[in-house]
């Protein structure tokens, strides 16, 4: 889960949150369903750019995820009408509704895995700046609370990959099969540096606005040397935006 650095409120959004919050579960999906019949469009085009066309939990790359997205509250609106139209509450998840039915209970993840259970107390956001630090990528494909964390840690880290779902069968699979295929060519360049860069800088910077998935799986695959690379080649990657 890489940090999200939001940019300007959306303008539809502000307009919204100026208006009295809805204040039950059913008056905030009436709204929210009329905001997003209407302004949806918009609203989705600029969290996709916002997100590099990265899902906010899974990472997994929007224009090619075969399945669709949604756009998604994290914190439920019906545990909390108030925060229906908070920009700093909406992001973009991977999986349509519509796509549902094609993956079973234990395939699904992100927001329609998570529906409306959350603990505020327990929950990395990807808005937290520094809620990668809570997670390490195996090669096997699977995500783990990171070695570095202290008890009261990793009990959050351990929560919200539950919650999300996060080593869904689905998810460890694309992992590993991404993962292994980067570690070979990694490999392959061990003695040669300056072509290591070059791989770093293919896998780890965007191309037109968007990031390759797994992204933070991959940029452990770098260690230092993929820190380094963002931060002299993509700096707009890790908070400041065109």
């Amino acid at each position: 889960m890489r940090t999200i650095h939001k940019r300007q409120i959306i303008p539809i959004l502000e307009k919204e949150g100026q208006k009295q919050p809805p204040l039950s579960s059913k008056e905030a999906e009436k709204r929210w369903n009329r905001c997003r019949r209407i302004h949806g469009t918009d609203i989705i085009s600029y969290l996709l750019d916002e997100q590099w066309w990265l899902c906010a939990y899974t990472e997994l790359a929007l224009d090619k995820f075969e399945h669709g997205f949604h756009i998604e509250h994290i914190e439920p609106k019906s545990n909390n009408p108030a925060r229906t139209f908070d920009y700093h509450n909406i992001v973009i998840s991977a999986l349509k509704s519509e796509s549902l039915e094609l993956f079973s209970k234990q395939d699904r993840f992100g927001g329609h895995y998570k529906q409306s259970n959350y603990d505020s107390k327990l929950f990395i956001s990807p808005l937290m700046t520094d809620s990668e630090r809570y997670f390490e990528y195996r090669s096997n494909g699977k995500v783990e609370p990171s070695s570095t964390l202290i008890e009261d840690e990793r009990e959050k880290a351990l929560y919200t990959i539950a919650l999300l779902n996060l080593n869904a069968p689905f998810l460890v699979n694309a992992r590993r099969k991404w993962l292994i295929e980067l570690e070979e060519e990694i490999d392959k360049l061990l003695d040669d540096i300056d072509a290591l860069k070059i791989l770093a800088e293919c896998e780890l910077c965007d191309t037109n606005g968007k990031l390759r998935e797994f992204h933070s799986a991959a940029k452990s695959c770098f260690g230092h040397l993929g820190e380094q690379v963002i931060k002299t080649a993509c700096p707009e990657c890790v908070g400041s935006f065109k």
